[in-house]
């Protein structure tokens, strides 16, 4: 019984991320009501102070920078009806920034790439195509990562609201899932004779990385790990 509960809330975490951020999606183009966006837009910050009554070290400092977020999304909705942008947009751009500094910074002359790290952890010794390919990937994981920040950043200053809201809320995870899902064929078609992981393995392993902290032994590299 444990294990059927435990494959059911799994089976659910997919369509109830997609519901709420169609929700919030709705919420930040009109379709809610103020309270609901107000709701909305503290959501995130519940999250963060759990994090911080858990795990966080400083956690006065943390607790006064989240007292100090709250207030401003309060202020931004109330006088610009903005808060519930503030609270999904600005977690989306730091997101993609720390991920394009950890990725990109490996790429500096005289550093392994991080996506080639984390192959040579699981394979060893790495054939000369698959160091460049790793290379490769490494920039190209840089590459969309910018677009993600530099297209959010074009739409919310030139584009109505609910399109860029369309594009930070709803189709952020698609075009993830878009780019695991392009990579793995490319991959699977250019370098048949090298292992492959399933796409949901890539996915689960790009999930488990850190930016910013060390990488540990068990980790790899998006799309590139043994069966």
């Amino acid at each position: 019984m444990q294990r059927w509960s435990g494959l059911l809330w799994k089976a659910l975490i997919v369509p109830g991320c997609v519901g709420y951020q169609l929700l919030v999606h709705s919420a930040m183009t009109g379709g809610r009501g103020s309270y609901v966006r107000l709701a909305l837009s503290l959501l995130p910050l519940l999250g963060l102070g759990l994090w911080i009554f858990r795990s966080a070290q400083h956690k006065f400092r943390w607790t006064l920078l989240l007292a100090a977020a709250a207030i401003a999304i309060y202020i931004i909705e109330h006088e610009a009806q903005l808060g519930l942008a503030a609270a999904y947009g600005i977690p989306h751009t730091a997101i993609y920034l720390l991920l394009l500094f950890s990725f990109g910074r490996t790429l500096a002359h005289g550093r392994e790439p991080l996506i080639t790290g984390f192959a040579r952890k699981i394979h060893g010794a790495l054939p000369p195509s698959m160091e460049s390919y790793t290379r490769q990937l490494t920039g190209v994981w840089c590459m969309f990562f910018a677009a993600q920040v530099a297209v959010s950043a074009v739409l919310f200053v030139w584009a109505p609201l609910d399109v860029w809201s369309l594009f930070v809320n709803v189709l952020n995870f698609p075009l993830l899932v878009l780019m695991f899902g392009a990579e793995y064929l490319y991959r699977v078609a250019r370098h048949r004779d090298f292992p492959h992981a399933s796409i949901m393995k890539g996915v689960q392993m790009f999930s488990e990385h850190k930016p910013l902290s060390d990488v540990a032994p068990s980790a790899s590299a998006p799309g590139i790990q043994n069966r």
